[in-house]
């Protein structure tokens, strides 16, 4: 090496055997000189030509952002992906947060858990308007493709005031796919052993920047019996479902944009009793079915004024649903009208460390189920018609770096009383990777009885009612701890969640004070639910993420003047998935769930031979599936329940369904063996 001088001379000594010189510069081509005895002249030419340099990285396929005051857990479609994901109820299977289980051992529906409380204390928006409600409480996670999903946010506790004030345990906001950056087209066709087909269609045009809209296209069923366990009732009933669905979006100008939609949906199921099991020449075979039919529609629209940090949005959406249906001898018919709208403004106060939002909602509901027994003509009526006109205010405070909080507060007037929602949710960032998350805050709801708990229906229980019955009302405190760090100089992450769910009110569902009754009626004493979750993630190498969880869920509910722990609640439950990625072709995916053991209802007042033991046993289900990616093609095959794991015994005097000791409603592990799935996908951008 050499310094040269002001006039740009030099010395060079090398060695004594030097035979030549290479002279280079950053940007310059390098030149050899060979004549090292005389003077030489060099001039370096550019390099135009640079050598490609390729950076690579990957985020995990679900996340959690550090600078929202509210702990939100996003799942991306790569996490839909690892199951076979056709619709929205079975998308959580590797995710440790939603647990997902069935209901009843006749109906075929599953329901979700989170913080060991049903699914109906989680508030369900699609593209953050409320859609799995009402009616749709529990069948209405099968009405959404996994397909049709871009992303999952999840957040537990309370959400924000602005989207009303119906979440208690959390809040889900299912992302669908945009007709501006959705694929052009998208096919998604899928079988399985059982005998299960789904066919998934797509379309999205951009007619220029300020017009596009997206075609959604759905069918599936299945039309095989399967009776693993042998006791004469199918596993999952025999369905047929279609859904299409519109959605518009469009922009006037730099200030004014929209969308629109609308959504049909028909779902047929039929269940029960198979033929060559019934003995009984004076009643007809133990049947189930439902049929429903309902219509959606939306409207959302956002004015922007100059002013960047200003906005003021209007929310619409109606829907129209209707279901009926028979289990036995009880016919069953649900009927529901909702409307929903919802103002929003929204600006800061100063400057953009201090924002608020305010604005007034209103919720129209009227809903109203039927039960009739046909072998005593008695009916049931369970329903309710509300009128409630709603405003709230919310202020948030984040100085950018690391503080963050959100104060809100909402009345709504449900035509008897002012109902008061207040809620409140930290952040703060403890260093760069250490993220201490708070809440707190109120809910409340109004329910639907037989939608909610349709194992009521599936049984030969007397069903009583209390003389009257009021909404649900809740308390919902938490926190959380989230450390990022690198292992091995790999991501990582772990995160600890505690939360505690306390009931002001609550319609109990009372399956212990006798085998051949269930009480339905307004909370008498204590409920609440204690939950904490520990979860950790960890990139072993680039291409290999493992995810690790357990799970504690305490609940507690007081039954017939005892408080008692939840039934069919497992206190214990974790979670271990591994993706695999080697390359941009193919990817592995693996699933361990452990389910702990469950109480089940007392059921010793029954003969010895129509009773189950006081707890279910432990178990492992296992899910894997495998992708292959090529181009414009996608292939996946998998299997769910490994293990074949199944529940032996889910119907009491199956043999007998018109006996008083008929019932399915006692569930607590998998009702079908071990299952094999195919697919393709098909995507032209």
């Amino acid at each position: 090496a050499a310094i040269t001088d002001a006039n740009g001379s030099f010395h060079l000594h090398g060695p004594g055997n030097a035979t030549s010189l290479v002279i280079t510069y950053v940007g310059y081509k390098p030149d050899t000189i060979t004549s090292l005895n005389e003077s030489i002249k060099v001039v370096l030419k550019k390099n135009i030509q640079l050598n490609d340099v390729t950076i690579t990285g990957k985020k995990g396929d679900s996340y959690i952002s550090t600078m929202n005051p509210v702990k939100t857990e996003v799942l991306t479609s790569n996490e839909l992906r690892k199951n076979a994901c056709c619709n929205l109820a079975e998308s959580f299977e590797s995710n440790p947060t939603v647990d997902v289980s069935f209901t009843d051992a006749v109906t075929g529906a599953k329901k979700i858990q989170l913080l060991g409380l049903s699914g109906i204390y989680v508030q369900t928006m699609t593209d953050v308007l409320p859609t799995v409600r009402g009616l749709a409480i529990n069948n209405g996670f099968n009405w959404i493709p996994g397909s049709w999903v871009e992303s999952i946010q999840l957040n537990k506790g309370t959400g924000s005031v602005a989207n009303g004030f119906e979440s208690i345990t959390g809040q889900i906001n299912v992302e669908l796919k945009k007709p501006e950056t959705a694929e052009k087209f998208f096919v998604n066709a899928y079988g399985n052993n059982e005998g299960r087909g789904e066919l998934n269609l797509q379309y999205a045009h951009r007619f220029n920047k300020k017009v596009s809209t997206m075609l959604f296209a759905s069918g599936s069923g299945m039309q095989k019996t399967h009776d693993a366990n042998g006791d004469g009732f199918v596993d999952m009933p025999e369905f047929k479902q279609a859904q299409v669905f519109n959605r518009w979006k469009y922009s006037l100008g730099k200030h004014f944009e929209g969308m629109f939609g609308a959504k049909f949906i028909y779902d047929e199921r039929n269940g029960g009793q198979i033929g060559k099991h019934f003995h009984n020449d004076t009643l007809p075979p133990y049947l189930t079915n439902l049929k429903v039919l309902r219509e959606e529609a939306f409207y959302k629209t956002s004015y922007n004024p100059t002013k960047e940090y200003q906005s003021l949005g209007i929310q619409l959406s109606g829907i129209n649903h209707q279901q009926d249906g028979n289990f036995g001898l009880n016919n069953y018919s649900g009927s529901e009208q909702s409307l929903y709208a919802n103002l929003i403004w929204q600006s800061i106060l100063g400057n953009t460390k201090h924002k608020y939002r305010a604005g007034l909602s209103y919720l129209f509901d009227d809903s109203h189920e039927q039960l009739v027994s046909t072998s005593d003509n008695d009916t049931l009526l369970s329903g309710y018609t509300i009128n409630i006109p709603g405003a709230f205010a919310e202020y948030t405070y984040d100085d950018l770096k690391n503080f963050s909080a959100v104060i809100g507060i909402r009345a709504d007037d449900d035509e008897q009383h002012i109902e008061f929602t207040p809620r409140l949710h930290i952040r703060w960032n403890w260093t760069k990777n250490t993220t201490f998350r708070a809440s707190g805050g109120r809910g409340f709801r109004y329910s639907n009885v037989f939608a909610e708990n349709p194992a009521i229906m599936a049984t030969s229980r007397e069903i009583v009612f209390s003389k009257e019955m009021t909404h649900e009302i809740a308390w919902n405190f938490g926190a959380n701890l989230t450390q990022n760090f690198y292992l091995n100089e790999r991501e990582a992450n772990f995160s600890l969640d505690v939360y505690r769910t306390q009931f002001e009110n609550q319609i109990v569902v009372d399956y212990d004070f006798s085998p051949q009754q269930v009480l339905i009626g307004n909370l008498s004493g204590q409920s609440y639910a204690n939950s904490i979750q520990a979860s950790f993630n960890f990139f072993v190498a680039r291409e290999f993420e493992v995810r690790l969880s357990y799970k504690y869920n305490n609940a507690q509910q007081t039954l017939h003047g005892v408080l008692m722990q939840k039934a069919l609640t497992p206190l214990h439950r974790a979670l271990f998935n591994t993706s695999y990625e080697p390359n941009i072709h193919w990817k592995f995916d693996a699933t361990v769930q452990w389910v702990g053991e469950q109480r089940i209802p007392n059921t010793f007042s029954n003969p010895e031979e129509f009773q189950f033991s006081e707890t279910s046993p432990s178990y492992f289900r296992v899910l894997a599936q495998v992708n292959y990616k090529w181009k414009k093609w996608e292939w996946y095959v998998g299997s769910e329940n490994l293990t074949n794991f199944i529940q032996k015994q889910s119907i009491i005097s199956a043999e007998n369904p018109y006996s008083d000791y008929f019932d399915s409603s006692l569930v607590w592990g998998p009702l079908t063996g071990r299952m094999f799935y195919l697919g393709i996908r098909f995507a032209v951008k």
